[in-house]
């Protein structure tokens, strides 16, 4: 016979009342601040066009017999609500989020630096494309409001190329290039033994003010989510290396002399080792950095399967190909391999807490 002790024979009001304090510490309980999540469940981007998704919404495709990428609608259409940014449902923010099912805002904007997209608004020639995607916490101007109301668990951001004008140092040594070519009395710049003025005051330059400026952005990250109660995970990307290996040439590369893509190649390992270390130097529990240096080994240009859009694109024949901005971007396989490389970073920051 199962024995209750004195407890089964107290007056019935008394038991009841018991049950209601029960209730009331299990309530309290439940109203006490949830625990971290073991996942995100709202992420965030910044960026710049490897963020937004650039070049994936033209539906280029690559011919492996010709190693060329054909077809192409210069005019496609890119989705709003700021569809001059080129943000694309294939950028691998959108992927991650896909993957942990979790909420997305994307504020990534194509051509976005620091001070032009981070912090004010993303502009070009007079045209304004989008609100600034972070704002400026130090002068309290142009702050974004939707990154509150999104209340981050997770901020991924991908920021350099443009604050060192990547694109245009490789447009300036194309140029050169075919200078070069056509008048052999030209030197050729962008290689390691002449590097050129377009180098020299772009990407050598303009790179310890980005370190200077991802730094105070992984900062001020923290402190509006601290003011927020709510500081989300942080994870930096560097960028993945196009360029072949060995001296290889094809037509991705060909517009560049091979002394160049060798330099530019050294030009962008360099951006990518100082972003890891600027990052990592941190040391905060928070924040982590994915360097993509090796991420597209065996399918960069020249490759059978290349995962980011090359030179080929362009075409003097067909001026309309001048206008494309894919060259140099991941298509939707390259940005799905990102997404694969940023997992286990997520993952891990998710499990300390």
């Amino acid at each position: 016979m199962i024995r209750f002790g004195p407890w089964h024979r107290r007056p019935f009001a008394t038991v009841i009342a018991a049950l209601v304090a029960v209730g009331l510490v299990t309530a309290a309980c439940s109203s006490s601040p949830a625990a971290a999540p073991s996942s995100p469940r709202s992420i965030v981007q910044l960026g710049d066009s490897v963020a937004s998704g650039e070049g994936t919404l033209y539906g280029y495709t690559y011919d492996r017999t010709t190693q060329r990428w054909t077809g192409g609608n210069i005019d496609a259409v890119w989705p709003g609500p700021y569809p001059l940014c080129h943000d694309s449902p294939d950028a691998y923010g959108h992927v991650l989020a896909g993957q942990y099912h979790a909420r997305f805002a994307q504020f990534a904007c194509t051509g976005s630096t620091f001070a032009n997209g981070i912090t004010a608004p993303r502009t070009y020639a007079g045209t304004t494309y989008r609100p600034a995607q972070f704002g400026n916490l130090t002068t309290r101007t142009d702050i974004n409001a939707a990154y509150d109301a999104a209340r981050p668990d997770l901020v991924l951001v991908t920021l350099g190329a443009d604050d060192v004008q990547f694109s245009p140092v490789v447009r300036a040594c194309v140029i050169n290039q075919l200078a070069h070519a056509l008048f052999p009395a030209n030197a050729l710049q962008c290689t390691a033994a002449n590097p050129g003025p377009t180098v020299q005051a772009d990407a050598l330059t303009k790179l310890p003010a980005l370190i200077d400026n991802l730094k105070t952005l992984a900062r001020w990250i923290n402190q509006r989510g601290a003011a927020d109660h709510h500081v989300p995970k942080v994870v930096f990307t560097s960028y993945f290396d196009p360029f072949p290996t060995g001296g290889t040439s094809c037509p991705d590369s060909a517009l560049l002399a091979p002394a160049q893509v060798t330099y530019l190649s050294t030009l962008l390992q360099q951006l990518n080792v100082d972003i890891v270390r600027t990052i990592t130097g941190l040391h905060l529990a928070n924040v982590g950095v994915v360097g993509l240096a090796s991420a597209f080994n065996g399918h960069r240009w020249c490759s059978t399967d290349p995962w980011d859009y090359g030179l080929s694109i362009i075409s003097l024949s067909n001026p309309s190909s001048l206008l494309s901005q894919a060259p140099f971007h991941p298509t939707p396989r390259g940005q799905q391999q990102i997404a694969t490389l940023l997992k286990p970073v997520v993952t891990r920051l998710f499990a300390t807490g």
